[in-house]
């Protein structure tokens, strides 16, 4: 990996930021006062070692906050679960970072705390503050702010350019439609039984990877006022048809998501299509062939609209001395100092364009991670459906697109069924 340290990247964040941070994120408790939350994320190859640097960064200026790691999840989908239960069994983790399209369905049970009396009095909502509008108000629902956007990523293509140039791709312009893409990743299965074309993400958490061909497509979960399921609609029949010619063109093989992964780092995949959220990992594991990065795919109608992923910090807890402790947490980690540890750790996206400004050099040596902030003004909420069937739903849509994948249903036979079942779970 062509990069600087890491010890020189936080040297420049905190350097850039040491006055900014001290004077608009003072300790805010008596140092009598001592503070303990319980932070709860997923994805802890990912996350542990980001928050565990963060901690130590933001222990410096509130030295009497004792912020507790939980043991981490392996998905957004498990951390819900468990968060769920601990609601009901009165342990819950007093700050949880959720998947951005988890967090409605805790509003709507009245368990996410309600930020609004902490952004009014605090300077850093403030135009022109550093942190990044777009970003922030993605943990605003109806007005009000019920989470600290963390961790933002979209989807990208990731593709072995030695293996496409062997294949004789030229790879300068990118892969802007799913055809071009589709006609190269042909040449990569020419050469030979052992390769495959493409590996689409398509069972990522949540249905983001479907949400993200269906919105490209001009579709929509549910019709604007919730009324009726619309997914199955004709830019969901074009959506679920794409996601069934990478199989029907020969150049997708029914694997895993695991498995798809694997392949690509093993040198034996043309494009991997995921979460710019990989990229550090798979960065590091890739060896033996040259790695890039492109702007997904734009759809038949030429839009390119993508569906964020990631997590939010959201605080769940009425005692008010741990809220005010969790919330300078998740400020501090959305921060100029937690937002360079963060992209530097992952592939996600800077919250704060002072941490931006402190990654200039560690962007350009590393130009795969400026793919998404080129996407970042396509970018729509992650969808979730009204109601407590969140979890459930993303099970049936996820099954419904496997069996279109593997061709026990036709495209647009297994995005209908999905969406009839669907329709039944939200009223």
């Amino acid at each position: 990996m062509n990069s600087l340290s890491r010890k020189h990247f936080l040297r420049l964040a905190l350097a850039v930021v040491a006055v900014a941070a001290a004077g608009s994120a003072p300790n805010v408790f008596a140092a009598e006062d001592i503070v303990e939350i319980t932070v709860a994320h997923p994805y802890g190859k990912i996350f542990r070692p980001i928050h565990q640097k963060i901690i130590k960064e933001f222990n410096k200026i509130h030295p009497n906050v004792k912020v507790r790691l939980e043991t981490p999840f392996p998905d957004y989908e498990e951390l819900t679960q468990r968060t769920l239960a601990g609601i009901a069994q009165g342990n819950a983790p007093v700050l949880s970072f959720q998947g951005i399209n988890q967090i409605r369905q805790y509003i709507e049970m009245g368990a996410a705390y309600d930020l609004s009396e902490f952004v009014k009095n605090d300077p850093r909502w403030k135009d022109g503050s550093g942190y990044y509008p777009t970003m922030m108000k993605l943990g605003n629902f109806n007005g009000k702010q019920y989470a600290v956007p963390f961790a933002i990523s979209t989807p990208i293509v990731y593709f072995n350019e030695t293996l496409l140039k062997k294949a004789g791709i030229d790879t300068s312009k990118g892969f802007e439609t799913w055809p071009a893409l589709i006609e190269a990743a042909k040449k990569v299965q020419a050469l030979g039984p052992e390769y495959s074309g493409l590996f689409y993400d398509y069972q990522a958490t949540g249905n983001w990877m479907w949400q993200a061909l269906l919105f490209c497509e001009g579709g929509t979960m549910m019709d604007e006022k919730e009324t009726r399921v619309t997914f199955a609609d004709e830019p969901g029949l074009r959506a679920a048809r794409i996601l069934r010619s990478f199989v029907d063109q020969g150049v997708m093989k029914d694997w895993t998501r695991l498995q798809g992964e694997q392949a690509f780092i093993s040198g034996r995949v043309g494009f991997y299509a995921a979460s710019t959220s990989w990229l550090k990992g798979v960065q590091d594991k890739t060896s033996g062939f040259a790695m890039k990065t492109s702007l997904f795919p734009v759809g038949t109608t030429g839009k390119r609209i993508l569906p964020n992923g990631g997590n939010g910090a959201m605080i769940i807890t009425k005692d008010p001395k741990k809220a005010r402790a969790a919330y300078e947490y998740a400020m501090f980690a959305a921060g100029p100092v937690g937002t360079a540890i963060q992209v530097q750790g992952s592939g996600y996206m800077p919250m704060h364009e002072k941490g931006t400004e402190a990654l200039k050099d560690f962007y350009n040596a590393n130009p795969n991670f400026k793919t998404s902030l080129a996407q970042i003004p396509t970018i729509v909420r992650w969808y979730s459906f009204p109601g407590t069937n969140t979890l459930k739903i993303i099970d049936v849509i996820k099954d419904d697109l496997q069996a279109i994948v593997n061709k026990r249903v036709t495209a647009d036979e297994g995005i209908k069924a999905a969406a009839d079942e669907v329709s039944k779970l939200v009223k």
